[in-house]
């Protein structure tokens, strides 16, 4: 499964997620204490593993943006999630082993030290409870998201020479001379009109403009290849120079492939 930063921004303030990690914890707590020799204490546990999940969801998106920024930019790939979130599951477990330390009889004591093979089960118990929710929980997500954008949305018009056209069926326009080519799913017309006169009734959410004679729908473009926005028609389309930290930044904004 494939996810944005967004969807994971949105996920992360949930309340079926809160509700999925408190399950989750309880579960942990009542588990046998032979699986947790560094916290046998059911209280204990609770409180250690409650403390690192409330410390998780606040630092998640933050970490996964920086992480994903870095993967980025050596690699054109996606971006594996244990690799993502396996070294911050490790160091809040490091970080738990100080709090005795730190804050001293306000918190439950632990049993033995944290070894190797602990650090291994905490990654794993980690990156089942995240491939279970994501796995159940952001598709839940992606059909209230789908079911609210239908009910809300109206259809909009771009005017050109006095005709109506339905902007969602726009895919892409191109500017010659005085002309407009635009680009719908059923066919290409040519309109006597400015890429300005289009540009005025579009916004960010709509599409990006890459070149001052070319502009493509959000739903056509798919990604970005250096200076090339590759089309789902199997189309490519320039990017200028000076447009692209632009286009970049539309299409990690988005979501997209860049």
């Amino acid at each position: 499964m494939h996810f944005t930063q967004r969807e994971l921004h949105t996920l992360v303030r949930s309340k079926r997620v809160w509700m999925f990690l408190v399950v989750s914890l309880v579960v942990i707590a009542l588990a046998n204490p032979t699986l947790f020799p560094s916290i046998p204490e059911y209280s204990a546990r609770l409180f250690y593993w409650g403390v690192s999940v409330l410390l998780y969801l606040l630092i998640i998106p933050y970490w996964g943006s920086a992480v994903n920024g870095v993967w980025r930019r050596y690699l054109n790939v996606p971006l594996p999630l244990i690799v993502a979130t396996g070294p911050l599951i490790i160091g809040l477990s490091f970080l738990a082993t100080l709090f005795p330390f730190m804050f001293g009889d306000f918190v439950p004591q632990r049993g033995e030290p944290l070894v190797w093979t602990d650090y291994l089960r905490n990654l794993i118990i980690g990156h089942v409870i995240e491939t279970v929710g994501l796995l159940w929980l952001l598709p839940l997500q992606r059909n209230e998201e789908s079911e609210e954008s239908s009910s809300k949305e109206e259809t909009r018009f771009v005017i050109l020479t006095g005709r109506s056209l339905p902007l969602e069926n726009i895919l892409m326009v191109q500017s010659s001379e005085h002309y407009l080519m635009v680009s719908t799913r059923e066919k290409t017309s040519q309109y006597r009109a400015r890429m300005k006169d289009f540009l005025q009734q579009t916004g960010e959410t709509d599409g990006i403009q890459t070149h001052r004679s070319y502009w493509v729908s959000k739903e056509e473009a798919q990604e970005l290849c250096g200076s090339t926005v590759k089309t789902r028609s199997g189309g490519e389309v320039p990017v200028s120079r000076g447009r692209l930290p632009e286009v970049r930044t539309w299409f990690r904004l988005h979501g997209k492939v860049h």
